[in-house]
Formats: structure tokens, sequence, C-alpha cells
């Protein structure tokens, strides 16, 4: 449920209503997962390995797909990006009621996903 939690969050263009991540939301997530740092071009194109929609956007299927792979791979780096989005080791939101920590709530945008 949380990874389905973050599709939602991260698409913000309001072009997508089947869920599918436009190019600038991939990079807007990178960002916020990496430091700042968006995907390179590698990294962009192995997207096209996942389920896209018809113009070639990852679509939440696909993002899911993604991020399995990574976990098979590099559970490190999942929970990795699952703090910079703001969960803590319970998969709980940090900054809501109840939990630990003073950071924004994955339902609260951060400015770095919100403006784009």
């Amino acid at each position: 449920q949380t990874w389905r939690d973050v599709c939602v969050y991260a698409d913000v263009d309001g072009a997508d209503v089947d869920g599918a991540w436009s190019t600038a939301e991939l990079q807007s997530f990178a960002r916020t997962c990496n430091g700042g740092d968006e995907f390179g071009e590698a990294e962009l194109s192995q997207v096209g390995e996942f389920t896209t929609d018809g113009h070639g956007r990852l679509t939440r299927r696909g993002f899911l797909e993604m991020m399995h792979l990574q976990t098979m791979a590099r559970p490190e780096d999942t929970w990795a990006d699952l703090r910079a989005l703001g969960y803590d080791s319970s998969l709980s939101p940090k900054g809501v009621p109840g939990s630990s920590g003073a950071e924004a709530a994955p339902s609260e945008k951060p400015e770095s996903v919100a403006a784009e």
C-alpha cells in the first residue's frame, strides 16, 4: 500500500488521470529520493522495461514493478527512498500524530514535487 500511496503523491501534473508519470514527475521523484540528483539517460531509458501507457509514461503498475525489482536487488536503496519520502522503518508516515519524527507526511508534497 505504501508504494501505491507514493504513486498518487508523485502524480501531480493533473493530466495523468490514468496514473501515468511524466518525465518531469519521474525526475521529481528522483530528486526527492536521490538527494537532488535526477535520473540519467540510461535510467530513463530503462523505464520502457516496465509497464508504460501508450505514450511511454510509467504507469502505477510499472512503478510498482520498478520498485519491486529495486527491492529485490538493493533493499537498502528502497529503504533510503522510503525515508526520503517521509516514511519510517514501520512504513508509517513521519510527522503525523503517533509517529516518530517531524518530517512532512507523504500526503504533504514537498516543494520539489508540488512545484512540478
